[in-house]
């Protein structure tokens, strides 16, 4: 038989116990502690934690933070600039670039180390434009920092400008969907925006623009009467409703050209060119803005409204009894 002891069996081997076997981990301990005394499952919270990190971590990565930028400064009066300037100018009273010699703008310098025996000295070369009788011209007065003197007479180089100025109007815009065929409807009105705008009835542009702020007003140039306006090209803009079976849309780019009549007997015409953005070509058109030729692709709607507050005030340049073209109130020149 076998014999039992304490109501265990002899023949079993008792063997100590091993915490690092038997029991479990100091972690899983808490978990069980905390989930006792306190209600919280560990395991699911670390989970979570765990989600946030990670969703935290993918947020930075795919939103890196802007690196601060520091804005170069801008010197706005830069040394040598205004004894350069006034130098040239004496020096052109002398002639050397031909009659009637005077300077256009302030291009530029370039900070420039000379020596004087064992001394450095430090000046700038000041780039300026000048017009004359003889043509264009790029004029660097070279400027010593020290004493403002210059470090040589001025050097010039021509400056290439074209003999005419008939301008080349071959370029397209960019971003198009296809040409378009100006609608007599649009012609009709390219020519009354002309007329409004080269006149001198700001009301009447206003009118013609049909901004939808009632507040809007618009300023006419006052220039002169126009004797014709041509369209010049006409395409779609990939904006708005599009059609892209038809290569067509509800907005469209024109170039247009203005002639105004001479001003005075012997006087020439003139010309101007716009890009105009437009709306519903092909139905009833409006013009929504204008600006320089090229400019087309980045007008706004309604950009060329004045500013709050501003006065559309009607102003021809010329006295009072007489218009742009010469003509006095009465008809006569």
């Amino acid at each position: 038989m076998v014999r039992r002891t304490g109501g265990m069996d002899a023949r079993a081997k008792w063997e100590k116990p091993d915490p690092k076997k038997d029991l479990p981990s100091p972690l899983e301990q808490f978990g069980h502690w905390a989930k006792r005394r306190l209600g919280i499952n560990v395991a699911i919270w670390q989970r979570t934690v765990n989600t946030i990190l990670l969703l935290s971590i993918l947020y930075m990565l795919m939103n890196p933070t802007a690196q601060t930028v520091i804005a170069p400064s801008t010197d706005l009066d830069p040394s040598g600039r205004t004894i350069a300037w006034a130098l040239t100018e004496q020096w052109l009273k002398d002639e050397p670039l031909g009659a009637n010699a005077r300077i256009i703008s302030w291009n530029g310098s370039k900070t420039i180390r000379l020596k004087n025996g064992s001394d450095g000295v430090k000046a700038t070369a000041n780039t300026l434009i000048v017009d004359s009788d003889l043509g264009w011209w790029k004029v660097t007065a070279t400027v010593r920092d020290t004493d403002g003197q210059l470090a040589g007479w001025p050097a010039v180089e021509r400056i290439g400008i074209p003999d005419t100025v008939s301008p080349n109007g071959g370029d397209d815009w960019t971003g198009m969907l296809g040409s378009l065929q100006p609608s007599q409807a649009l012609t009709t009105l390219t020519g009354q925006w002309a007329t409004a705008l080269m006149g001198d009835d700001s009301a009447a542009l206003t009118v013609l623009m049909t901004d939808p702020d009632p507040n809007a007003s618009y300023r006419s140039l006052g220039l002169g009467h126009v004797e014709n306006t041509s369209i010049e090209k006409a395409a779609y803009l990939d904006a708005g409703r599009v059609d892209r079976n038809n290569a067509t849309s509800d907005r469209a780019l024109i170039r247009v050209t203005i002639t105004l009549k001479g001003r005075g007997e012997q006087a020439v015409q003139t010309q101007f060119t716009y890009d105009l953005l437009t709306s519903n070509p092909d139905g009833t058109p409006r013009i929504l803005a204008w600006g320089a030729p090229g400019a087309g692709p980045d007008l706004k709607d309604y950009m060329n409204r004045l500013p709050a507050n501003a006065i559309a005030s009607d102003t021809t340049g010329t006295d009072d009894d007489t218009a742009a073209d010469g003509t006095s109130k009465d008809g006569s020149r």
